[in-house]
């Protein structure tokens, strides 16, 4: 338990993110035992191997509480855009589930930060679906990316998750659901490798929609036929050769990096985050080690660390 609460607070520490006892308690937790959890953090606590203050756990830094403060603040005024926009979203044909990911799912908004939708499309219409709101962005909101970031997409059938790391874990876990509250189960459900980091956690709102329009239902209705079918393959082909001609001066393994483009699947990552954020947790880990002279690996079986009992 002592190694599950460390690396819960190095890989938030990663994003300059102190979190609170409940949070600690919620992320690391096993089979409902808290007490666990509480006592791990406070023999963590006594021996000063973290730090805490104003109600909050962390590495070191204490700069970093503020800094969370005012972006929990920003995410609370923001999570009303994201959710406006949603609901807007949840009218477009073959759109049936949405889900907010990114750093407002986990309850924080820097001021320059973009909200980040994930969405869930009936399975053989995911190109007329992602036009669709393309169209939508392009011409009514000026192409923005501020309050409608729509670079992850995949198909009710396409829910499992080939990557499994601590990143891949969480951005699944913490997906807050818009709409559609029952597709987001069963992503979980799809991806049970999850709980080896997250054992009891999923996200909660209760202002997720779940009602459709019926004229939505009427236009796919239109679609649903051969006709639909040339015009899912046409937007495919049209959209991959645009976005690679749009992204040309990537080489071929940067472009690859950066892009999933399948008849399935969408997905753009145009700084390779997730990469990144795996090799700074892992730096995270190696020089907490190294400050404390231990494997956090083989934690919970040392029986003595900095004069614990």
């Amino acid at each position: 338990m002592l190694t599950d609460v460390l690396k819960t607070i190095l890989y938030f520490d990663v994003f300059s993110y102190p979190l609170k006892e409940e949070e600690i308690v919620l992320f690391s937790r096993d089979n409902n035992n808290d007490t666990k959890t509480l006592s791990a953090l406070k023999k963590l606590k006594r021996q000063e191997i973290i730090n805490y203050k104003d109600g909050f756990y962390f590495i070191e830094d204490s700069s970093k509480i503020e800094r969370r403060k005012k972006g929990n603040i920003l995410s609370e005024k923001r999570l009303k855009t994201a959710m406006r926009y949603s609901r807007i979203m949840s009218w477009f044909p073959y759109v049936k589930a949405i889900m907010l990911s990114g750093s407002i799912s986990k309850g924080y908004m820097g001021v320059n930060d973009d909200i980040d939708y994930f969405i869930i499309t009936q399975p053989g219409r995911l190109w007329i679906a992602r036009t669709l709101l393309t169209l939508f962005k392009k011409i009514f909101l000026l192409n923005s990316y501020r309050n409608f970031c729509i670079n992850y997409f995949t198909d009710a059938d396409n829910l499992s998750v080939k990557e499994r790391t601590r990143y891949a874990a969480t951005e699944i876990v913490f997906l807050l659901p818009a709409f559609n509250l029952s597709m987001y189960r069963k992503i979980l459900i799809d991806n049970p490798w999850v709980k080896s980091y997250y054992p009891e956690f999923e996200k909660k709102n209760n202002d997720c929609i779940e009602n459709e329009i019926w004229l939505k239902k009427w236009i796919e209705k239109l679609l649903n036929n051969r006709l639909g079918d040339k015009l899912e393959d046409l937007l495919f082909s049209k959209s991959v050769k645009f976005i690679k001609r749009k992204f040309s001066k990537l080489d071929n393994q940067s472009f690859e990096n950066s892009f999933s483009l399948k008849k399935n699947e969408l997905r753009y990552f145009p700084d390779a985050r997730q990469d990144y954020i795996n090799q700074h947790f892992q730096m995270k880990i190696n020089d907490f080690e190294n400050r404390f002279g231990f494997n956090l690996s083989e934690l919970n079986n040392v029986k003595a660390i900095a004069g614990c009992p």
